[in-house]
């Protein structure tokens, strides 16, 4: 018998050190078709055999996960329990949908959870959720709000995998999210801030060009030498027009000297630098000012707000950025976490 974990447990196992590797690498085995019909009838005792495994191998605590995200075979009862909750699946695995944890028990792969995720979460939910699989972070229940974690696909990958599926509803809500996510976003601020800039007015964003987040700018040699490195990483970035807006965060950004001199060094590149906070970014005339300088920057003409557009821009912001009250004077942001965050119970 196989077991196969998916959905959010599956995104959460993503996030442990041990299993960067198995899926975020190659797809050896991810075209296998193992069996789960077996699956039916006796899936919460497998589940209970295969759980300490599945938690070794996380470094997991067993009590702390329950219940687990599991693949069925259409038909097959899913009847509430403390073990597991079952998925049901009524067809043929698609190509890149699993990979293999060990004996008999299977992951889905980073593509594929997407594609299940699409069954309960929105555009907007799917956009975040494609930008932290095709970044570097994962929301979290602690204090930073977010882990650090190594790609684990990309906009292609995703592409490549939702194109299997034809007139399938869900398949068609994650394709269409796709439009919102960004490849290299390092946090749930510069994800924010991106979609915010570039999300189409229908879905309450500004509707400039979508930026390129955490992009590598070299720098002349003489600009090296007193910048003591011979290139920057910005987080947004408009190579064009060589425009860059960084994210001010409190716990990265309080070395004072060296931000001011990354300023300095880029605009003798010939970098129009935006520095962005937090309070720029939630503050709604600061906002406005912000994003018509940054437009004019790019040479991008933006179109007249109206009352409808502003109405689903509150609806985005709410969706996307942190409430005035969850930015503390300090700064820093107090999250509030993803319904797929990876639970504080469990250790990173």
């Amino acid at each position: 018998m196989s077991i196969c974990i998916s959905h959010t447990t599956a995104l959460w196992l993503m996030c442990s050190p041990s299993i960067w590797p198995l899926v975020a690498g190659g797809r050896d085995e991810a075209d296998l078709q193992p069996d789960f019909e077996a699956n039916r009838t006796n899936v919460i005792r497998e589940t209970e055999a295969i759980l300490p495994t599945v938690c070794a191998l996380a470094e997991w605590d067993q009590e702390s996960v329950k219940p687990i995200d599991i693949l069925v075979p259409r038909g097959a009862s899913r009847r509430r329990n403390g073990i597991c909750v079952r998925h049901s699946w009524g067809r043929a695995l698609p190509v890149n949908a699993i990979v293999r944890l060990d004996e008999g028990i299977y992951l889905s792969t980073p593509e594929f959870a997407f594609l299940q995720m699409a069954n309960s979460l929105d555009e907007i939910e799917l956009a975040l959720l494609g930008c932290s699989l095709c970044g570097r972070y994962y929301p979290c229940e602690c204090e930073a709000g977010f882990v650090k974690r190594p790609r684990l696909t990309t906009i292609r990958r995703l592409d490549s995998f939702l194109s299997q599926f034809k007139n399938v509803k869900n398949a068609a809500k994650a394709r269409r999210a796709l439009r919102w996510v960004f490849e290299e976003s390092r946090s749930p601020m510069e994800t924010s801030t991106a979609i915010l800039l570039s999300a189409s007015r229908r879905m309450g964003g500004y509707g400039l060009p979508k930026p390129m987040l955490n992009q590598t700018v070299e720098l002349s040699a003489q600009s090296s030498a007193v910048a003591g490195t011979p290139y920057y990483v910005v987080d947004l970035y408009y190579p064009k027009p060589n425009v860059a807006i960084e994210y001010l965060g409190k716990p990265y950004h309080e070395d004072v000297n060296r931000d001011v001199t990354r300023e300095y060094v880029l605009k003798c590149e010939g970098c129009t630098l935006f520095n962005v906070t937090i309070t720029q970014v939630i503050t709604s005339s600061l906002r406005n000012r912000l994003v018509m300088d940054i437009a004019q920057a790019i040479g991008y003409r933006l179109r007249k707000s109206t009352p409808a557009i502003s109405g689903k821009r509150n609806a985005l912001l709410n969706r996307i950025l942190p409430h005035p009250s969850q930015v503390l004077k300090s700064g820093e942001v107090v999250w509030k976490s993803a319904s797929w965050a990876l639970p504080l119970r469990l250790p990173r």
